[in-house]
């Protein structure tokens, strides 16, 4: 009797802590009563949510939802979703509480998205709500479009496709006949022509073609020795030019050093060059006086001259002689 009482105690005991057990785990779970701050949030759909749905903070569970109030406003109704934090736990206020989910099958939960802000919000405060993307909403639009584009676009483009393979067969048809025939023929020419290839490659025509290469070969050497000699000679000019730089460097030095010399003497070049034009003008008025008397003895001279020829013993200061021959004798 005695053992019976102890196995209904140990048993009794171990049902006991199994239930506070799981009352811990259960208290732990909801964040624990008294040791949660309170948060709002405002959406326009709170599909998947319910009492008991989690809030994680960055992927990280923190809480859960508490309550879920519809209200009206502005002629739609929204709810106010009612999350439980952990105690102490800081929000900046420009982070974002969005419906979140990771999969089709997977439940739906509140994540809390940091924001960048200094300032944090304080408990009893209300959080921006974003809605979650709608899956078969997306997955719907996706369909109403490929179904829109296989009846609006690729159908009339199989159509037009099968009609023109149609056509085309049909010209095919009518057309591959003579495309047969003009193949015959043209094996036919083909042929003839290498038929007539021995007939055209006779010994004359095989000593042209060597002739031909030996020639082209005696031609590539003469290139080469060519191009040689154009190497060379682009030697020489490059030596050459090298050269002329050099020379080129001291004549524009020497035309710096002249036109240097130019402006500082500018005034007495001028008045060089004006006294050399006085000169000139002077020289010029003497050489035509010069000329004019040079003009007159020259005429003198040759009248002079002339004289002589017709006698010449002026010289002696004798008489002219007497004209033989004329019509007085």
């Amino acid at each position: 009797m005695k053992r019976e009482n102890v196995n209904y105690l140990v048993v009794g005991s171990v049902v006991l802590s199994g239930l506070a057990l799981m009352l811990y785990i259960l208290f732990r779970l909801s964040g624990g009563v008294g040791e949660n701050d309170r948060y709002y949030a405002d959406y326009l759909n709170v599909g998947g949510l319910s009492s008991g749905t989690p809030v994680t903070y960055q992927g990280y569970k923190l809480g859960a939802v508490s309550s879920i109030e519809p209200l009206k406003g502005q002629g739609r109704t929204h709810y106010r979703v009612t999350i439980m934090v952990r105690d102490g736990w800081k929000i900046p206020d420009d982070s974002i509480a969005r419906i979140y989910s990771e999969g089709l099958l997977a439940e739906t939960v509140i994540n809390i998205e940091e924001g960048d802000s200094d300032k944090y919000l304080q408990p009893g405060s209300e959080i921006h709500g974003r809605q979650a993307e709608d899956v078969f909403k997306t997955i719907n639009s996706v369909a109403s479009s490929t179904s829109d584009l296989l009846t609006q676009s690729l159908r009339p483009l199989l159509d037009n496709l099968n009609f023109t393979v149609t056509s085309m067969g049909g010209e095919m048809d009518s057309k591959i006949p003579k495309i047969l025939d003009d193949v015959s023929l043209l094996v036919k020419s083909l042929k003839e022509g290498a038929d007539r290839v021995p007939r055209i490659l006779s010994e004359d025509l095989e000593h042209k073609v060597s002739s031909m290469v030996n020639n082209a070969n005696t031609m590539s050497a003469n290139l080469r020795q060519l191009s040689k000699g154009l190497l060379k000679t682009k030697n020489s000019l490059d030596r050459l030019l090298k050269q002329s730089e050099g020379t080129i460097g001291t004549m524009d030095s020497l035309l710096t050093d002249t036109q240097g010399a130019v402006v500082e003497n500018r005034d007495d070049l001028r008045a060089s060059i004006m006294a050399l034009r006085s000169s000139l003008e002077q020289v010029a008025d003497y050489s035509e006086t010069i000329l004019h008397d040079l003009e007159g003895s020259a005429r003198h001279m040759n009248e002079f001259s002339r004289e002589i020829r017709d006698n010449p013993g002026l010289l002696l200061g004798g008489k002219p002689p007497a004209e033989v021959g004329t019509i007085n004798d």
